[in-house]
């Protein structure tokens, strides 16, 4: 009955965080990427100046092995705070399942800025970068507060756009299955971006590998997805 009761507060959120996300922005670019909306990587292109957003990722499931697991979704409020500059803030609210019991709560916070330092010409990519602190939190959250920096690189051929993102998280190392999805101690990805004009629609792939903040093993992640 606790899973059933968690999953169903975990969806009802996402559905009325998507429903919000949708009347709180004007008409956001749909090829934008954030990061897990829906893949990892992201482009080097901060929405515009006085523009506000709010976004909500896609739930993540993970099976560690049998009878734990956890589900988690994210959600991002971000704001142009100036030309090539924004500002925002993530956070993760999971529903995890072991021995027996489940538990509903938040993670940490994440506070970013995104800066485009230099726009994309013909010859050169888009480039910027993205420092980000993590803010201690909840129950399955970290115990200490980490700070990172990602590099972001993105290119225009035709309609088709490539993306490498590299980051490197300080800080102390997390407890074992503590730290979520909003902090690695490494992330380094790339990812491939098609555009059909006419339909607004782009797919996407990526691939990336994180080495999550409690130490666990390296993992390496193929994704593929669309936005509309």
């Amino acid at each position: 009955m606790c899973q059933r009761k968690g999953l169903l507060v975990l969806l009802v959120l996402g559905l009325t965080l998507s429903l919000g996300a949708g009347q709180a922005r004007a008409q956001a670019d749909y090829r934008n990427l954030d990061p897990g909306r829906p893949i990892a990587v992201e482009d080097a292109q901060p929405i515009a100046y006085r523009e506000l957003e709010a976004q909500n990722g896609i739930p993540r499931f993970n099976r560690e092995h049998r009878g734990q697991w956890i589900v988690g979704l994210e959600s991002e409020y971000k704001i142009g705070i100036y030309k090539d500059l924004q500002v925002g803030l993530s956070s993760e609210y999971v529903v995890a399942h072991e021995n027996g019991k489940t538990v509903t709560t938040g993670r940490d916070r994440q506070l970013h800025l995104l800066y485009n330092f230099n726009q994309e010409t013909r010859h050169l990519p888009a480039l910027a970068i993205r420092p980000e602190l993590t803010i201690r939190g909840g129950g399955l959250g970290s115990r200490h507060e980490h700070a990172a920096l990602k590099a972001i690189a993105s290119k225009t051929i035709g309609h088709n756009r490539l993306h490498l993102n590299g980051s490197y998280t300080v800080g102390p190392t997390a407890a074992p299955g503590r730290g979520g999805e909003l902090v690695n101690r490494y992330f380094y990805g790339a990812a491939y971006e098609r555009t059909f004009p006419l339909k607004f629609v782009v797919l996407l792939a990526d691939v990336y590998a994180r080495k999550p903040i409690d130490n666990a093993p390296t993992q390496v992640v193929f994704e593929v997805g669309t936005r509309v």
